[in-house]
């Protein structure tokens, strides 16, 4: 169905629109490109190893996206600025798009590369600085590093052969320290306020003491960021086994103390809200499970799948659902099909994780078509609110 110059229009208005719809296309276009592969049925010759093409794509292509277009929604609550929008946003998508050939024109994708991480580093810098918005440099900081490490991923193996890994790990580390950046700032803020109104509708006995409401950034906080920061260095400097192991055991432990001081486990009742603490929750599954994979343990890829598929899967479809649902003007609720995503990807996660550690590779398979089935679920709900006015108040 052609898209109308009004689509077009409403489609650029606002950064979540065209990069969540390109999240959801590359989520479902790459995976099941790479099944067709991994099962023999479609011959694919792509430049270097297919291995971390695949990885680069899932995290610089999905992730990338989807962090563009949280962040160029944000921005504008954030500093109380107009949206990004426009030319300057049509300018970025197309940037993304030629990205995604890098697996079969290098050049073109790396330029695409580029253009989409310095151009989503300068507009966001520009909406920080004009606003003096401090508190988000740090952001800025995250992003610049995410654009030397993707040129890293395009020119360091050509000069220092076998220098890939180290490459798309580092891309992997920074999408999770944005994770845990922003996941900090927002899971506490919406637990809190989804427990501010069950607690107000509920009759409180006379005397009752108030209700713990989630924690304030506090030194837990810095230690799990300090912590996460330290395992993601000594991972990509591969630090020895006596250090690595106690390092991930301990950062895990720190990031599950950071997670229940946010009182998840209160909001069960609403799965819009308890998704993203199920995301955030695979960070230190993952990163406990890499410790063990790289002290000898287990094999390396049980930890970077639980941390890959776990985490920035679930917090990409918790995030985008709830803020297309919030720039809208859609009530925030969970739709059935948005919960069925959620448990799909948590399952496809599992069966992931279970694939690696016990060399099964047809539960590849298995957790490649959950996945599928859960992005499936998600573009039934959220392509037609990112294609269709707001609703109004």
């Amino acid at each position: 169905m052609a898209t109308s110059p009004k689509q077009t229009v409403l489609l650029l208005g606002y950064a979540f629109r065209p990069l969540f719809l390109l999240v959801a296309l590359q989520a479902l276009g790459m995976m099941l490109l790479w099944l067709l592969w991994w099962t023999g049925l479609l011959p694919l010759r792509v430049a270097g190893n297919p291995v971390f093409w695949h990885a680069h794509e899932m995290l610089n292509g999905m992730a990338g996206a989807a962090i563009g277009g949280f962040l160029l929604t944000a921005v504008a609550t954030w500093t109380k600025r107009p949206p990004v929008s426009g030319t300057p946003l049509l300018l970025l998508c197309l940037s993304w798009l030629g990205g995604r050939l890098g697996g079969f024109f290098p050049l073109v994708g790396a330029v695409g590369d580029f253009g989409y991480w310095a151009g989503l580093l300068g507009l966001m810098a520009n909406e920080v600085l004009r606003a003096g918005s401090t508190r988000n440099y740090k952001v800025l900081l995250v992003l610049g590093a995410l654009l030397l490490s993707d040129l890293a991923f395009h020119v360091l193996p050509s000069i220092y052969p076998g220098t890939e890994r180290q490459t798309v790990w580092a891309q992997l580390w920074l999408v999770l320290i944005m994770i845990s950046l922003v996941g900090g700032r927002i899971i506490p803020a919406f637990t809190r306020n989804w427990l501010k109104r069950q607690y107000s509708i509920q009759a409180k006995p006379p005397g009752a003491a108030e209700p713990a409401l989630p924690a304030e950034f506090g030194t837990p906080d810095l230690l799990a960021n300090i912590g996460i920061v330290l395992f993601a260095v000594s991972t990509l400097v591969s630090a020895p086994s006596w250090w690595i192991l106690p390092c991930g055991v301990v950062t895990a432990l720190l990031l599950f103390w950071r997670l229940f001081r946010w009182r998840g486990h209160k909001t069960l009742r609403d799965p819009l809200v308890w998704m993203l603490h199920l995301g955030f929750a695979w960070i230190p599954v993952g990163v406990a499970l890499l410790a063990f994979g790289l002290a000898g343990y287990i094999p390396v890829s049980a930890g970077i799948h639980a941390l890959t598929v776990g985490a920035v899967a679930t917090m990409i479809v918790a995030v985008s659902s709830r803020a297309a649902l919030g720039h809208t003007g859609r009530p925030l609720h969970s739709h059935p099909l948005l919960t069925l995503s959620i448990v799909l990807l948590t399952l496809a996660a599992v069966v992931r994780v279970c694939a690696a550690i016990g060399n099964h590779p047809m539960l590849v398979s298995v957790a490649g078509a959950l996945w599928i089935a859960a992005f499936l679920c998600y573009a039934i709900i959220y392509v037609p609110v990112l294609l269709l006015p707001a609703k109004k108040p």
